[in-house]
């Protein structure tokens, strides 16, 4: 069983990119499938319909935490809101539409304790979910990284390298314009890689992502930096 971890998971929905139906079943998933949670929820400018299911979702969670936004922060900026609220030594950062299957939490700290045996200092584990790949794990170094929609973080590296930075605080960088979005799941691996840090991909943690409806934007509307998927063989 997990240990008690804090979920920050944010939503952006509006009527173009209506994100709701796809927030509830991740919810339902995630009740049935993880225990020893606390959601940490931020509704990032939503507009009122995806507003009130948000709020419904979090009054059935007594040790919930909710905040809304005043006006769109988008991804980085949201969960760096979510994120100064954690209080466990580890946190997961949840996309709104992923799906979680059984032991799927069990599976990243898992993970985690066998890199660590394996002799890692490890930052972060991430679900990049494929049956296809035998190994259980592996572990990225620039110019790979692991993708952000389910990442389980230690604090207290994220925490350093923030500090490193000059930002203390401000987990994922949000003063790129490049990363205000999609783009700080890469640089906070390569910033914990350069601190001595482990990334790693989890490949039987069970996690599905809808993709491509959240946070309010198209994907072929973002000019999306292309970055090789290049990992190294650690096992």
């Amino acid at each position: 069983m997990n240990p008690d971890t804090d979920i920050v998971i944010g939503i952006h929905g509006t009527r173009r990119f209506p994100i709701e139906k796809d927030f509830e079943r991740c919810i339902d998933s995630l009740v049935k499938t993880t225990s020893n949670f606390r959601l940490i929820l931020v509704d990032d400018a939503s507009d009122q319909v995806a507003s009130d299911v948000v709020g419904r979702i979090s009054e059935r969670f007594n040790n919930s935490i909710l905040i809304r936004t005043q006006f769109q922060r988008w991804f980085t900026r949201a969960y760096n809101v979510g994120l100064r609220l954690v209080r466990t030594p580890r946190a997961v950062i949840l996309n709104a539409d992923t799906i979680l299957g059984e032991g799927w939490l069990d599976e990243m700290y898992g993970v985690w304790a066998d890199a660590e045996a394996a002799g890692h200092n490890v930052g972060l584990v991430g679900s990049v979910l494929s049956d296809a790949e035998l190994r259980r794990w592996i572990g990225t170094r620039e110019p790979g990284y692991v993708t952000a929609h389910c990442q389980l973080l230690s604090m207290h590296a994220i925490t350093e390298a923030s500090a490193k930075r000059g930002q203390p605080g401000i987990y994922l960088d949000e003063t790129r314009q490049d990363s205000i979005h999609i783009r700080s799941d890469v640089f906070i691996c390569w910033e914990l890689n350069r601190l001595g840090y482990a990334t790693i991909q989890s490949h039987k943690s069970r996690v599905g992502h809808v993709g491509g409806k959240s946070w309010g934007h198209s994907l072929p509307d973002i000019n999306v930096l292309t970055l090789p998927q290049v990992s190294e063989k650690w096992r």
